[in-house]
């Protein structure tokens, strides 16, 4: 019998496949298994991931491109309980995961080929990574806030959670062989300044929508100016620009808030 051999692109949409129709299964799942769902879905989207981008991975890169995927797979599974169970409204969202899952996966392979040689493909896998990790952040933020925790509750969680996401871009500046204790350094005390957001958010009468948009936006406007100085491509323009969409964000929080109670 003749062994059937994959391509690492076939592995990836092939990745993408099954934790598409992983996510839709969850229609039919009862709604006290959903965190046994979301645990199983995650921990299938590491595995797959990892061996979907087998090829030329090191300890490192076991850890630090699985992140990611891992954590992107989460967030989407857990804001998908929260959704109305519709097929007509559950459909489209797992079928657009799917596609943004395969793109994720094309970045991360891009990081883990470019660790090695550099490609032209880098800026752009950069930027998608980049966006896949707001994107992340944002729907978990959203679950987060959802649970009506504590406030303090909230600025651990958020901070636990965003600290890998954190790393994992910083991390891809460089892509050493090992994480360096400046990328630890770094990653620890954005995520220490989102947990102290979301504390501070916390005592603030918005919705779970807002407060979501407006530590993701924090997360953006922090993690852009820290890797634009870390690629040393920071100027006062691209300072501004980024402070300019902080500054959006938190006018659109306060007149979204509801101070009458």
């Amino acid at each position: 019998m003749k062994k059937v051999i994959l391509s690492k692109r076939q592995k990836i949409i092939l990745t993408a496949v099954l934790l598409t129709i992983g996510l839709l299964s969850t229609q039919l799942a009862d709604f006290n298994l959903r965190f046994r769902f979301i645990v199983g879905l995650s921990v299938a989207a590491y595995i797959l991931s990892l061996w979907s981008l087998w090829e030329g991975l090191n300890f490192t890169k076991v850890v630090i491109l699985m992140i990611l995927p891992t954590f992107f797979t989460a967030a989407v599974a857990s804001f998908y309980f929260l959704l109305p169970v519709r097929w007509l409204t559950r459909l489209p969202v797992a079928l657009s995961f799917g596609v943004m899952f395969y793109l994720l996966l094309l970045a991360q392979n891009v990081f883990n080929v470019a660790a090695i040689r550099t490609i032209p493909l880098y800026r752009a896998a950069s930027t998608a990574a980049f966006l896949f990790t707001l994107l992340s952040a944002f729907f978990i933020y959203n679950v987060i806030y959802a649970f009506n925790l504590l406030f303090l509750w909230n600025g651990l969680v958020v901070f636990l959670v965003s600290f890998p996401l954190i790393l994992q871009v910083i991390w891809s500046i460089q892509m050493e062989d090992k994480v360096s204790t400046a990328d630890l350094v770094q990653s620890f005390i954005l995520s220490l300044i989102l947990g102290e957001l979301a504390l501070s958010f916390s005592f603030w009468p918005i919705k779970t929508t807002i407060w979501s948009l407006s530590l993701s936006s924090a997360m953006y406007v922090l993690l852009g100016l820290t890797t634009l100085t870390l690629k040393g491509r920071g100027n006062v323009k691209m300072t501004w620009e980024y402070l300019g969409i902080g500054i959006l964000v938190l006018i659109i929080c306060f007149i979204a808030t509801s101070w009458a109670g």
